[in-house]
């Protein structure tokens, strides 16, 4: 059966026990939400947390449809993917004056980190999806 044919339940995991010729899920056995989300990542764990606070009825759609763990997972990959093109821009326009010193390097590094993290708060986490 293709992913178009599958039930939400199907989706989810949950296994059906026939009675009488009929399938009921068994409803014991939908994952809970901690389940549902597995590894999604830090962006995607700070989306979740986002959409949960401000967007409660579109986080339990999510949640209801299975849908919650893709979305968070296109998230966290959309935000890493900026992430690096936002540092390697950043870093190509601001040379070292020593390329050799460590230190110097280190901080045009983390202020290229801090100011790209800032942005993919704001231009992907924080952000209705």
């Amino acid at each position: 059966m293709s992913i178009e044919e599958q039930t939400i339940f199907e989706k989810l995991g949950v296994e059906y026990e026939e009675v009488d010729g009929i399938f009921y899920p068994k409803l014991d056995s939908i994952p809970t939400e901690k389940e549902q989300l597995g590894d999604i990542g830090k962006y995607g764990l700070l989306w979740v947390d986002h959409m949960k606070a401000n967007y409660p009825i579109r986080y339990h759609a999510l949640l209801r449809f299975g849908e919650l763990q893709d979305k968070a997972c296109m998230v966290n990959e959309l935000a890493y993917e900026l992430l690096d093109d936002i540092e390697s821009e950043w870093l190509s326009q601001h040379k070292p004056k020593q390329r050799d010193s460590f230190w110097e390097m280190y901080q045009l590094r983390m202020q290229a980190r801090m100011m790209a993290e800032e942005m993919v708060m704001v231009d992907v986490v924080k952000v209705w999806h």
